[in-house]
């Protein structure tokens, strides 16, 4: 039984993370709330982190350049993302129940797999497959193929996705062939062309769903 596992929103709380990393922003330059605000949404809105930086420096030249705060972000992040409620312990209960668990993950390593560490997800999973590193991103099928092939997959093997994005992790295991849970975090799915397998509404019970 194999299970995949996306990071950010599923296994640990990258918008409470984010939400510090910002009011330490706006402590530091004595930004006001109107400004927080404004930097939360474009964190939203901008996906993509080089993008985002490039408009935060924009508005903030103050901050210097992209480039330093962007490390600095990465830097912190890992520090101020806590794990889900539940989570370790969910971790734990499917590994003694012979579950291989693998995190599947877009964005740096420094940032992502400091997570792992920080939080003490990489002490109950057996490995990680993080998108710079493996030079694909989610929802392109090979990062799937590729976590697996670590995984040591046999033809016989029951593999699940779990993860909180619709296109990134449920479209993308749905087309790599996986069975799939989502986590809507109180959401309607959104999508009329497909449905996940399986909705559980927190991470928590997305981890118990495999495991029942």
């Amino acid at each position: 039984m194999i299970a995949l596992l996306d990071l950010d929103e599923t296994l640990v709380d990258r918008a409470e993370g984010f939400s510090a990393w910002a009011r330490s922003f706006v402590d530091r330059w004595s930004l006001n709330d109107d400004e927080r605000a404004w930097i939360e949404q474009l964190d939203r809105t901008v996906k993509q982190r080089e993008q985002f930086f490039s408009i935060l420096c924009e508005r903030f030249p103050q901050a210097g350049p992209p480039d330093r705060i962007w490390q600095d972000y990465r830097t912190q992040m890992p520090l101020l993302t806590p794990v889900f409620p539940g989570v370790l312990e969910r971790l734990q209960s499917l590994r003694s129940a012979g579950w291989r668990l693998m995190v599947v993950t877009n964005g740096r390593v420094d940032n992502q797999v400091g997570k792992l560490r920080r939080t003490g997800i990489a002490d109950l999973v057996h490995g990680w497959c993080v998108s710079e590193e493996a030079g694909v991103r989610k929802p392109d099928a090979a990062i799937f193929a590729m976590a697996m092939t670590r995984l040591g997959t046999r033809r016989d093997d029951e593999c699940w996705m779990v993860g909180d994005d619709p296109a990134a992790d449920m479209a993308g295991a749905t087309g790599a062939g996986l069975r799939t849970i989502w986590i809507s975090h109180g959401r309607s799915w959104p999508s009329s062309d497909f449905r996940p397998d399986r909705t559980e509404v927190s991470p928590s019970d997305a981890l118990a769903a495999l495991e029942a």
